[in-house]
């Protein structure tokens, strides 16, 4: 099982079959989609009002499956992420 904890005490986390996001640090479960329904991640990073990036670094990550899981995340969730949806792409089988 792998997960990816965000700001605001959200993650997002994978167990081998689902995709499952929680809020209200893992009190609250937000969505649950199978592996197979997996499309594309998107990873942004966040800048301020002037177009610079914010300090310390904070990337948005749009997880897009037969849901959309979004979570903000800094530079070492950042790598998470990216291991992660190694994962789910392994999964997939994509």
């Amino acid at each position: 099982m792998s997960e990816v904890i965000g700001h605001n005490g959200e993650s997002i986390v994978f167990d081998g079959m689902t995709v499952t996001k929680f809020r209200h640090h893992g009190k609250d479960e937000a969505a649950r989609n199978p592996v197979s329904t997996f499309r594309e991640v998107s990873i942004k990073e966040k800048t301020s009002l002037f177009g610079k990036p914010k300090s310390p670094r904070q990337f948005d990550v749009l997880l897009i499956m037969s849901s959309i899981m979004s979570l903000t995340v800094d530079e070492g969730g950042k790598a998470d992420i990216e291991s992660l949806v190694a994962q789910i792409r392994a999964a997939a089988g994509r």
